[in-house]
């Protein structure tokens, strides 16, 4: 599996992942200024801004990339 994870990311670039916000009490939504490399630690940003009243979570969006972040 660990083969085919790197014929993909030479193909098509790397995976990453980001969370989509909103501002509350706007209808702005934005991505954060985080990138993630993991599901995992996006999902930790994710309860994070539970506790934050300035922002909302709105949703996680992976994408990929052939430049290292």
């Amino acid at each position: 599996m660990d083969l085919l994870n790197k014929i993909l990311a030479h193909i098509l670039g790397n995976r990453y992942y980001a969370n989509i916000i909103n501002t509350r009490g706007t209808n702005r939504c934005e991505i954060s200024c985080f990138i993630f490399h993991t599901k995992e630690e996006a999902m930790k940003h994710k309860l994070s801004l539970d506790a934050n009243r300035s922002f909302m979570f709105v949703e996680t969006v992976s994408f990929r990339s052939h430049k290292r972040y």
